[in-house]
C-alpha cells in the first residue's frame, strides 16, 4: 500500500507539472498528434471539427512511460517519497521528450493502429458528407487524466483555457473520437463554464443518425466474425450501446456478444494500471480470456482499452482491431 501511495503521489505531481508548463499530459512541446492528417486535406478552421484530442497519437508514449514504472517500482521498498520524487524529477529532466521520443520508435504497431482508426473515422464521416476541419498543431488535449485522478481542483485553468481556444477558432461542434474525450467535452466541461455552447457528438453518434449514407467497400482482409468488447465510458457513462453494433449491420459485419456486455461490461484495466500494475493485470486477463474465448478477433472503441488488450496478442493468439481500423477495411 506504501508503494501505491509513493506511486500515485508522484504521477499526481508529474501529471500537474506536465499539464501546467506544456499542457500536454506527457509533458510535450513538439507536436506529435499531426503526423496522421499530413494527407487528409481537412481544412484548419470550420465550425465543426474532428477533436482527437491527442488521445490516440500518444499511446507509443504512454507504453514508455508505463515501462519506465514497472522499472523503477522494485526500488520503491528502498526509497522514501522524497527520494523517489526527487529521481523521478531528475530523470524526467535528463531523459525527457527526446529520449521518450526515441524509445517509442519501438512501438510501430500501436502507432499504426492508432493512425488507422483515426483515418478510418474521417473515412468515413466524409463517407456521410460531413467534411470536419481540424487544428492540427493547436489541437488541445481535453485534460482528461487530471479529472480522472481526482484532480477536481487544479483542472479548471486548463478546462477555461481549451474552451476559450475553441471558441477562438470558431468552434461550435466538436466530433469526438474517443469515450473519454467525449464525457469530459459534455458533462464536466459544462459544470465549469456558463453558458456552455459547443455542440459535443462521438462519431459513432453521428454515424448512427446516418446510416443509411454509409456503403461498404471491400473486405481488406476483415475476418468472418469479430467479438464486442464494450468500453466503461462509452456505455455507462454515455450511454452509447446500440450505435456500434447498428453501424457493424449496417457494413455487413458479423458479431458476437460476451457474457458480459453493455452496461454490464468487463473493464479492460486501464485506469488504475500506473500505481496498481498487478491489479489491473489481474483485471485485464479475466476480461481478454472472456473474450478470446468466443472470437479471435476482438473490437474496441476506445485507445485506452485498445492499448491495454493489445499486449496479449501474440501471447493469445488474438488480433485488436479499434472500430476506426475496421471503418478503414470497409471503407477505403
Amino acid at each position: 500500500m506504501q508503494q501505491s501511495k509513493i506511486m500515485i503521489s508522484q504521477a499526481l505531481a508529474t501529471l500537474k507539472d506536465n499539464m501546467a508548463r506544456t499542457g500536454d499530459p506527457m509533458g510535450f512541446t513538439q507536436p506529435y498528434w499531426t503526423d496522421w492528417a499530413e494527407k487528409t486535406d481537412m481544412p484548419r478552421k470550420g465550425p465543426t471539427i474532428l477533436l482527437t484530442a491527442r488521445m490516440y497519437q500518444m499511446l507509443p508514449y504512454v507504453i514508455q512511460e508505463t515501462s519506465l514504472v514497472e522499472t523503477i517500482r522494485p526500488l520503491l521498498p528502498l526509497l522514501s517519497v522524497k527520494a523517489f520524487a526527487k529521481m523521478m524529477a531528475m530523470g524526467n529532466a535528463v531523459a525527457g521528450e527526446a529520449v521518450i521520443k526515441f524509445k517509442a520508435r519501438n512501438a510501430q504497431n500501436i502507432r499504426l493502429k492508432g493512425n488507422t482508426a483515426l483515418t478510418g473515422i474521417l473515412a468515413v464521416l466524409r463517407q456521410t458528407g460531413l467534411d470536419p476541419a481540424y487544428l492540427y498543431e493547436n489541437e488541445p488535449y481535453s485534460g482528461v487524466l487530471l479529472y480522472d485522478l481526482g484532480l477536481e481542483k487544479d483542472i479548471a485553468p486548463h478546462v477555461y483555457k481549451v474552451y476559450s481556444h475553441l471558441k477562438d477558432q470558431g468552434v461550435k461542434q466538436v466530433v469526438t473520437v474517443d469515450p473519454h474525450t467525449t464525457y469530459m467535452l459534455r458533462t464536466i466541461y459544462p459544470k465549469y463554464i456558463r453558458n456552455y455552447e459547443l455542440r459535443v457528438i462521438h462519431y459513432m453518434e453521428y454515424l448512427f443518425e446516418n446510416t443509411k449514407k454509409i456503403t461498404r467497400h471491400g473486405s481488406c482482409g476483415l475476418p468472418d466474425d469479430f467479438v464486442l468488447h464494450d468500453s466503461c465510458v462509452m456505455t455507462r457513462s454515455l450511454n452509447i450501446i446500440h450505435e456500434m453494433r447498428r453501424i457493424m449491420n449496417c457494413l455487413d459485419i458479423k458479431f458476437l456478444e460476451s457474457e458480459n456486455s453493455r452496461q454490464n461490461t468487463g473493464c479492460c484495466g486501464g485506469p488504475v494500471e500506473y500505481a496498481y500494475g498487478n491489479l489491473s493485470k489481474n483485471i485485464s486477463q479475466a476480461r481478454i480470456h472472456e473474450l478470446a474465448s468466443i472470437s479471435k478477433n476482438i473490437i474496441v472503441a476506445c485507445p485506452i482499452c485498445m492499448i491495454n488488450f493489445s499486449k496479449y496478442e501474440k501471447e493469445l493468439g488474438i488480433r485488436i482491431w479499434d472500430m476506426g481500423e475496421l471503418l478503414h477495411a470497409a471503407i477505403l
